[in-house]
């Protein structure tokens, strides 16, 4: 029997209005203004409401956010739990510490988050609008290009082939210049193509093309989550990488599941995380139907982080799965950042042989950086996976220090310098950081031309750090 009060949706219902608002105004909207439209439509409580609208599927994705979001800040542990996030879900009214937490996070208040009552409206004025920039001559022809593409997908009734074909070349021409292009026009084009995948999904019917646009979206939230953090910011990377596997999960496509399960290893590998790591990439390394790379990058993410663990026998083992799959591979369905080369995989097992900690190691980690360089350099000059290149030389570097061998060593860093210079990469910098700790060990200390190499890379890390200050400079 009914008792009169209507259940809430399901917790899909919520996200779909949530794509629907961000497809229609923008990833800019205030998630407390998705969350008053969930609230309405889903008739879940406020606060729960507060999640969803942020994209978390589960409370414990909302839980790890906030702990993120702590350890970033350097604030003390909270001693947040997944219950207790619940039982505020349910109704119930966090304590004054707690309430102070949740309203410096989502920058809001007692009233806003549903735990106290209010007594008046208040009528939000909107944004002004931003002052237009004058085009550049190769902005203007990609205007004039995107309008003739917008009037042909217009013709194109309903949603023809023409729409989704133009949509998805797009995303080839996005992964496949990412590795040598700047980063942050990449995010805003890959930003742009997602949000017209989203458009489109709304007024989509053909199931066919629903899976297509959902594919597509995915795998721009994947790029997105890369370029997010090659620009420093860790906790928008995780965001992005958390849809990309919403739309995976809604298509079942098992690809894209591993390949972003994989980026969510290799942003817990960098950010020092290395149990969270291995788990991510286990789990990833269990799609046994992905294509392509796709599982060759699992076991190479997962034997970098046995490597921190200490872990030598599984890291060897990981190595040789990796090897093994190289060997059986196919073509990856699209390229550049969505590809999986033989210099990565070379480029990676010498940086699991040096986060080993093992110095015997150093000769294999020498060995597969050269010959990743190799293959690097092989590629013509514009078309370089420059950020590749940079991690491989400094493993290069990392390696002949520790086996004892100085001369030479500037050689090898100079060209990452001169590269960071024009093509800021977070995971290049956190890479100089660990050289630098090297560096400051009392055996190089002692050698006055390391000494020099040591300064000039806390100077880049310096200025770098003062440029692009996402997460907290973290």
């Amino acid at each position: 029997m009914s008792n009169g009060r209507c259940e809430p949706h399901a917790i899909q219902c919520a996200l779909e209005v949530r794509a629907r608002i961000l497809a229609e105004r923008g990833q800019g909207v205030d998630p407390h203004e998705v969350a008053v439209q969930i609230q309405q439509h889903c008739r879940h409580t406020r606060f729960k409401s507060m999640r969803l609208a942020c994209g978390w599927r589960r409370a414990d994705d909302a839980v790890e956010a906030i702990r993120q979001w702590q350890t970033e800040q350097g604030l003390p542990a909270s001693g947040l739990d997944v219950r207790s996030w619940q039982n505020w879900e349910a109704g119930g009214r966090p304590g004054p510490h707690n309430l102070d937490l949740l309203s410096r996070f989502f920058a809001s208040d007692a009233v806003c988050l549903g735990f106290a009552p209010s007594y008046r409206q208040v009528e939000e004025q909107p944004s002004p609008p931003a002052h237009a920039q004058p085009l550049t001559p190769q902005q203007a022809v990609a205007v004039c290009a995107e309008e003739s593409q917008r009037y042909g997908a217009r013709m194109d009734t309903p949603i023809g082939s023409y729409t989704i074909e133009e949509l998805e070349a797009a995303l080839h021409s996005v992964a496949g210049s990412y590795p040598h292009t700047p980063v942050l026009p990449t995010l805003m084009r890959a930003k742009e193509l997602r949000l017209r995948a989203w458009t489109l999904r709304e007024q989509c019917q053909r199931p066919i093309q629903i899976h297509d646009l959902h594919r597509i979206a995915g795998w721009l939230s994947v790029v997105m989550a890369n370029a997010s953090f090659d620009l420093g910011g860790m906790t928008a990377a995780q965001t992005h990488l958390r849809v990309a596997d919403l739309h995976a999960e809604l298509v079942g496509d098992v690809t894209l599941c591993a390949w972003s399960r994989s980026l969510h290893a290799l942003i817990a590998y960098w950010d020092g995380r290395p149990h969270d790591a291995a788990e991510h990439a286990e789990f990833a390394c269990g799609f046994l139907g992905a294509e392509g790379t796709t599982l060759v990058r699992a076991h190479g993410i997962r034997a970098r982080a046995l490597a921190q663990l200490g872990k030598v026998d599984e890291l060897d083992a990981a190595l040789h799965r990796a090897e093994e799959l190289r060997a059986e591979e196919r073509d990856d369905e699209f390229p550049g950042i969505l590809s999986f080369p033989p210099a990565k995989s070379l480029f990676w097992a010498a940086s699991a042989h040096i986060g080993s900690g093992l110095r015997q190691r150093a000769g294999r980690a020498e060995s597969a950086a050269l010959s990743a360089l190799e293959l690097y350099e092989a590629a013509p000059g514009e078309h370089r996976r420059t950020g590749e290149m940079s991690l491989t030389r400094l493993d290069l570097a990392t390696a002949r220090i520790l086996q004892g061998e100085h001369e030479g060593i500037a050689t090898d860093v100079g060209p990452v310098l001169s590269s960071a210079q024009h093509r800021h990469i977070e995971a290049v910098v956190r890479r100089i950081l660990q050289l630098t700790a090297i560096l400051d060990q009392p055996a190089c200390r002692s050698v006055p031309s390391l000494r020099g190499i040591r300064d000039e890379l806390y100077d880049y890390v310096r200025d770098s750090r003062q440029r692009l200050p996402l997460d907290g400079g973290t």
